[in-house]
């Protein structure tokens, strides 16, 4: 009895899937189309390595999906399951390290472009402003130095 025991333990959902598999004589292929996995999904599942799938999140979905096309105890199928991945998730595990915020990372390019801004637009209203003095001073300045029509300098030599 305690030998089962210690078999359990080290049962892995991989061997027990591919131990189903192989006693229902399906290829690897075939398990594949009918649960409509990518091809090598079925060797990595078998292989217990969960991290190589495309999304390791839902390795406890396709196991589950696995065991439950070939008749397999959920409850024992899942149980190894997690057995082996707590035993990743310590091993994988990285310490978090603090990061600062994304909003800190970008104060500084809002705060320049906020100045740019800033700064183009009073380089507009200045520009507006001397254009706005120049025409206005343009007429005066045409008023107070302008000769009269007809008092050119063809007519002034006429009168001479």
């Amino acid at each position: 009895m305690s030998d089962e025991l210690q078999l359990d333990a080290f049962v892995t959902p991989g061997t027990l899937l591919k131990a189903a598999r192989e006693a229902r004589q399906l290829s690897e292929r075939e398990v594949a189309d009918r649960l409509n996995w990518m091809p090598g999904y079925t060797a990595i599942i078998e292989r217990d390595d969960f991290q190589a799938l495309r999304r390791p999140a839902f390795a406890r979905g396709y196991v589950k999906a696995y065991g439950k096309l070939l008749g397999l105890d959920e409850a024992q199928l899942l149980g190894a399951f997690d057995r082996v991945t707590a035993g990743e998730e310590t091993r994988t595990r990285q310490p978090a390290t603090t990061r600062p915020a994304q909003l800190q990372h970008t104060g500084l390019g809002v705060v320049i472009g906020l100045l740019l801004l800033l700064l183009l637009v009073l380089a507009i209203w200045w520009w507006r402003g001397e254009s706005d003095a120049a025409s206005r001073a343009g007429p005066a300045a045409m008023d107070a130095g302008a000769v009269p029509p007809g008092a050119g300098a063809n007519s002034a030599e006429g009168e001479r």
